[in-house]
């Protein structure tokens, strides 16, 4: 969910999500992917994203066109910027797979030189290097806040000690609000 201009609770749009890393991480170039094609990916893993935080969202729901994503718990910032590093990860591991495809079936020269003249092709490893590096940080950021969401965003199983109040009981065993 998120908040519109008259502070009520709206639905969170996958197309939300989507333009946000079309235009935050690849600058509006369409060189890149779409916004329709990023839309797509993140409307066919919402399960992926729950598998890593322990939801239960659904893209199933439909507002103004678009795909909502719905589910038991409030989609907000966090679970966006979550699901924006998955896409991450999934794309730059698309790219490294699509370089390495190349590999084999081309002629690998780095630099031939004849005389006065040369010529310098780009080294597909290197580019494939390049985008497994982005995949590891994007993967450690992912993995970092998924740990932060799973800590933060856990409800306590008990609690105990000066930490708790006092609701109601017997005397020696009062009841405490874990959920104050």
């Amino acid at each position: 969910m998120a908040w519109d201009s008259n502070k009520k609770l709206t639905p969170y749009f996958v197309s939300t999500v989507a333009t946000g890393i079309y235009r935050d991480e690849f600058d509006s170039d369409t060189g890149y992917q779409s916004i329709s094609q990023i839309s797509g990916w993140l409307e066919n893993n919402v399960g992926l994203l729950n598998t890593q935080i322990y939801t239960s969202f659904s893209g199933s729901g439909t507002a103004d066109g678009d795909t909502a994503i719905q589910g038991t718990g409030k989609f907000l910032y966090e679970e966006a910027d979550i699901f924006k590093q998955l896409y991450l990860v999934e794309y730059y591991k698309k790219k490294t797979r699509s370089v390495l495809k190349g590999i084999d079936s081309s002629v690998d020269f780095i630099t031939l030189r004849d005389g006065d003249s040369t010529i310098t092709r780009t080294n597909k490893n290197e580019i494939a290097k390049t985008y497994r590096g982005l995949t590891n940080d994007a993967q450690g950021r992912l993995d970092a806040l998924t740990a932060k969401y799973n800590i933060y965003g856990a409800v306590p199983v008990q609690v105990a000690g000066a930490d708790a109040t006092p609701l109601s009981g017997e005397a020696n065993y009062p009841v405490y609000n874990a959920f104050r």
